[in-house]
């Protein structure tokens, strides 16, 4: 299916610990103890109906590697919205910021990995209009203030949703006008609907007046995101695009329109099973898991405790049984069984030296035997130590 870039002002902490090792490790190509790496890119948010172990999962993904999900709230939260997107024809996708480090804990290996997805709230995912099929979009950058906006202030405020905030797709055209000192300049339009609804500052459009006028040769306009704010009493009007010197020279060659029409809003969308195992899931980790679930269980309990507010979450690893649990228990067994065998060798190494020097000087072939033996049983109590 064809990308849907999801409205990415914001950010939200997705889960990865205990789950998805392989395949960060496969994504950023390797890990070295102690060393952090870093991966950035775009992944896709994929709701899993057919998921056994929670049926409102939605994991990340970075091609076919499942990197992490979203926490129980958070999927709750962006499933209708993501379901939409897909009913659509689309796959949801958003930048994604993935940070791994390979740990040894009790001689054992794991990846410590943080992952952040750029994502707007569930309300602002998506624009209150339709973009021009004829058209390319910048990509998102920092906020740009349009000015003039309060001589338009009737029609925008036709515009404002109920909650009081919306994101809108807005186009920018070149116009002329005479300034203050009778001088004719260029300055950029603000349309929505290809209706002007304000305009930028002088010097601001000089940023972007090169970008339109590479589009309108190829016979394209040129749309960018914005946010609308107002009340009754007021209203104003920003747009988050990237300046010329911040568009990417692949923006140029292929000049995307990435905000496609999607279906009308519902109150339920179907959505295909789309759970696929990963190697944890398959109980190649089970002592993980067991972690994992402990994890998830003091999590579960802090939030039925006090409810968390909307935003940012690393909770809820579900409930997992941990297939293959009984060969690390039986490992676990045979450590704890070691353990008094080092502490019994390390006293007879400690008694085989006292007996050594006491016989030192009497019985020189004895001495030397007994030392042996003291060095053997010594280096053997240090090798299990290290192993344990």
């Amino acid at each position: 299916m064809t990308d849907y870039a999801l409205n990415d002002r914001g950010s939200l902490d997705v889960v990865t610990e205990n789950f998805y090792d392989t395949e960060i490790m496969r994504v950023v190509g390797g890990l070295s103890v102690g060393r952090a790496q870093s991966w950035k890119g775009f992944a896709a948010l994929v709701p899993e109906p057919d998921n056994p172990f929670d049926p409102r999962t939605v994991s990340v993904r970075v091609g076919e590697n499942k990197v992490a999900h979203l926490s129980a709230p958070d999927a709750h939260r962006y499933w209708h919205p993501l379901s939409r997107v897909i009913a659509s024809g689309y796959t949801p996708v958003v930048p994604l910021h993935l940070e791994a480090e390979l740990q040894r804990e009790d001689g054992v290996a794991e990846v410590d990995a943080r992952a952040v997805i750029d994502i707007a709230p569930p309300d602002m995912l998506f624009p209150l209009n339709t973009g021009p099929a004829q058209a390319a979009v910048l990509p998102q950058g920092s906020s740009i203030k349009v000015l003039d906006e309060q001589e338009f202030a009737e029609y925008l405020h036709s515009i404002v949703p109920a909650s009081g905030e919306g994101r809108v797709i807005l186009t920018l055209e070149v116009n002329k006008v005479r300034n203050s000192h009778g001088v004719t300049v260029d300055t950029v339009d603000v349309l929505y609907e290809r209706k002007q609804v304000g305009r930028l500052s002088t010097q601001m459009s000089q940023q972007f007046i090169p970008i339109i006028h590479y589009a309108f040769e190829h016979d394209l306009l040129t749309a960018v995101w914005g946010t609308i704010r107002g009340s009754s009493f007021e209203v104003s009007m920003t747009l988050q695009a990237a300046r010329a010197s911040e568009v990417p020279a692949q923006w140029f060659e292929e000049l995307p329109n990435d905000v496609p029409e999607l279906l009308p809003e519902a109150e339920h969308f179907d959505v295909p099973p789309a759970y696929v195992a990963v190697e944890s899931d398959r109980g190649r980790n089970a002592k993980k898991w067991r972690k994992g679930f402990t994890a998830a269980s003091r999590a579960e309990h802090t939030e039925t405790a006090a409810p968390s507010k909307d935003g940012p979450s690393t909770d809820a690893k579900r409930d997992r049984p941990a297939a293959g649990g009984s060969s690390p228990a039986r490992a676990a067994g045979v450590m704890g069984g070691l353990k008094p065998l080092v502490t019994g060798l390390l006293v007879l190494t400690a008694i085989l030296v006292v007996l050594g020097v006491v016989l030192l000087g009497v019985e020189p072939l004895a001495t030397t035997l007994v030392l042996i033996v003291a060095v053997a049983t010594g280096f053997m109590a240090v090798y299990l130590h290290k192993t344990l």
